[in-house]
Order: C-alpha cells, then structure tokens, then sequence
C-alpha cells in the first residue's frame, strides 16, 4: 500500500489537501470518488524521476510549447473550479500543479504570483503572450466589469474546440490521400529512374525499337536526370520566397487574396474565416466589449489578412459615425453578412445574430470539408492510378515486344 496526495474538491465546492492510502493511484481515484469527492490531481510523493504532475521529468514533450487543446483543457478547468467557488488564485495553482508542459507552468505560476501580489487576471494574461492569445485577455477584461469570468472561460473554449475539430475533420480527410500520393511517386520516380532505363539499355542491345511510350518515358527521365536538379532547386526557392512573403503583411495580404479567387479552396477559405469572424464577434458583444474593439481584436485573430484589413475598415467607418451594415460594405464581405448585421442592428440582438451566423458559416465548412473529402480520394485515386498504369504499360509494352520477336 502506498500513501497518496490528492488536490479535490468536495461535494460543496470547497478545495480539499489531503493523503489517502491504496494499492494504486486508480484505487486512490476510486476511494475519493466513492466519498462523493471530485479528484483535481493526484500523485505518489515518493515516485522516483517525476515531479507534482506525475509525468517523468525526462518526457520531452514537456519541453514543447503549449498546443490549442491544452488550452481548451485549461480554460474548462478554470471555468469549472470558480463555479465551484474557487479564488482565481486556487483555481491557477491547481492548474498550475495538473500542467504537463512547462511553458503552461510557468505562465500560470507567474500569473498566479501577478494576481497575489495585486494585479488583474487580464493584465496577468496579457503579459502570457507567448501563451495565450491577445483576445484572451480582452474578453477577461470585460468579464472582470461583469463578473461573468467563468462564462467567458467556457465560451473560450468551446469556441476553440469547434475550430479545433474542424482542423482535425480536415487533416483526417487529407492525410490517407496524401500518403498515397507520395507513395505513387515514390514508385514512379523508382520505376522511371532506375527500372525502365536498365530494361531499355537491354533492349537496345538486341536492336530492338522502343515503343512509343517507353521512349516517352525514358525521354522524361533523361529530362529530369539533366534538369532535374535546376529545376527542383527554382521550385525550392519559389516556395521559400512565397513563404518568405507571407511572414510580411504585403505578402500575406496578396497570397491571401489570391487564395479566396482558387476555386473550391477558395470558398473553404471564406467560409472558415467568415464563422471565425462572427463567432468571434458575439463572444466579445456578449462579454460587454464595445463593437469598435470587437472589430479590432477579430482583425487580430481572423486569419485570413485580407478579411483582418477589411474588419480593420469597417472599424474606422464605426469610428466615423457608420452603422455596422454600412460599414462592413466592403468587396471581401458577402451580402448576406451585411444584411445580417443590419437586422441585429434593428432588433438590439446583433450579438444573437452574428452567433446564428458564425454556426451557418461553420456547418457550411463542415459541409464543404466533407465533399472535398468524398472528391479528394477518387481524384487521387485516378491520379495515381494513372501514373503507375502509364508506366507498367511502357514496360509491359516494352516486355511484350521482346517476346515477340
């Protein structure tokens, strides 16, 4: 049996320190649990290679910078712990003690130490920005005026666990045709580079003619093999200076642009920025931030340059008197976004309305993330197929001729 520290909070809401004995941390987990007691963190004192979080000090994952889904973890923690009637400084040290990644740990140590020594929750997390995102502080600012800190937590991260899942939606839709892309050049450029040519050098010396796709072919190949070094070296460098671009406003404002006018990426693009936008939006109408600095912080996040200029526009026309409908007539702007706004305006809900509009925009990306899938595999599949069907034809071709004669 081994003794246990645990960090709880009982069936009041109240935070309990205590030590409890059992064969495993499970079994502790379980005693706690079945005493109506809600476990935060518990660890064996005595471990050997791990500190208060309980995981080796020699995982290298600590080392990384604090990942989105962290995040969300977190900020439903703190929601969760000053519902329950925690101090914001009860509620960071406990998340402090459950953090894995050093980074997270410090931030909320130093915040910690912030906030006892006499400064705000918002300035605290203003000062994290290597952490924490600068609309993060905005929205705890306004929650501070309103008491509503918990709320705008767990407005946070659901907002970020919905652009979260989309991400992953996306990614698991891309990778199995990707990897079956590479591989299917992989084989070409195998086949091409290094079967067909020896296969070829022992034809000749039967005098035998190629067939027209095996020279075609060979013809690529002895291009490449020539060329092939200049040309991968141009394409290096124009991807590196594109990317280059894109770490300066200018740049990423032009390819940004650009990308919006592709077909289908396009209006992927759109609507992915557009329901970040508007979500974005209510949450800070909600939280009690003006509609000017609204505007403001949602050009900082939108990650889209040319839709951040336009909201930075439509702020300078707010500022001069414009109403939001008029000021957000603009050519990146949709209608429909316009017109929208225009009936919030009217009906005094505009933080209601950019909500209802950021989940169309949302289930729309959904719905488009979903074709693009169901499109992407059987277009792959026809690409690879075509090009590994291309070059077993030339050999076979090539084979059948030899047997021939």
């Amino acid at each position: 049996m081994a003794v246990y520290e645990y960090l709880a909070l009982d069936a009041s809401g109240a935070e309990r320190v205590g030590q409890i004995e059992a064969p495993d941390e499970r079994a502790a987990a379980v005693q706690l649990r079945e005493a109506k007691i809600f476990v935060l963190s518990i660890r064996d004192p005595s471990a050997a290679g791990a500190d208060d979080t309980g995981v080796s000090r020699f995982n290298p994952r600590r080392y990384l910078s604090t990942s989105q889904g962290e995040l969300v973890f977190l900020f439903r923690q703190l929601a969760l712990m000053l519902r329950a009637g925690h101090t914001v400084v009860q509620a960071l040290e406990a998340n402090r003690e459950m953090a894995v990644k050093f980074q997270l740990r410090r931030a909320l140590g130093r915040m910690r130490d912030s906030i006892e020594d006499g400064g705000s929750l918002s300035r605290a997390l203003a000062a994290e920005k290597q952490v924490f995102p600068p609309m993060v502080a905005k929205l705890i600012e306004a929650g501070e005026s309103s008491g509503e800190i918990d709320s705008i937590f767990e407005r946070l991260a659901d907002d970020i666990d919905r652009r979260l899942d989309i991400k992953r939606q996306l990614l698991t839709a891309m990778t199995y045709p990707t990897l079956v892309f590479l591989v299917a050049i992989g084989v070409t450029v195998a086949l091409v580079g290094w079967v067909i040519p020896r296969f070829a050098k022992f034809l000749t010396a039967r005098g035998t003619e190629l067939p027209p796709i095996t020279q075609f072919l060979l013809d690529i190949a002895a291009w490449f093999q020539d060329w092939g070094a200049m040309t991968g070296g141009i394409v290096a460098l124009a991807i590196f200076a594109t990317l280059v671009a894109y770490t300066t406003t200018a740049g990423k404002r032009v390819i940004d642009t650009l990308l919006l006018r592709v077909p289908i990426i396009g209006a992927t693009l759109r609507a992915s920025s557009l329901g970040q936008a508007a979500s974005m939006l209510s949450m800070q109408l909600r939280s009690g931030i003006t509609l000017l600095q609204s505007l403001t912080i949602t050009a900082g996040v939108v990650g889209n340059q040319a839709y951040a200029d336009a909201f930075h526009r439509a702020g300078e026309r707010i500022l001069g008197g414009e109403p939001l409908s008029s000021a957000l007539r603009l050519p990146v702007i949709p209608p429909l976004m316009r017109h929208l706004a225009a009936i919030g305006e009217r009906s005094g809900e505009l933080e209601t309305v950019m909500q209802s509009l950021g989940d169309y925009y949302r289930k729309d990306l959904q719905a488009r993330v979903k074709i693009m899938a169901a499109w992407v595999e059987p277009a792959m599949i026809l690409v690879v197929g075509g090009m590994v069907g291309t070059v077993y034809l030339a050999f076979f071709t090539a084979a059948l001729k030899v047997s021939t004669r």
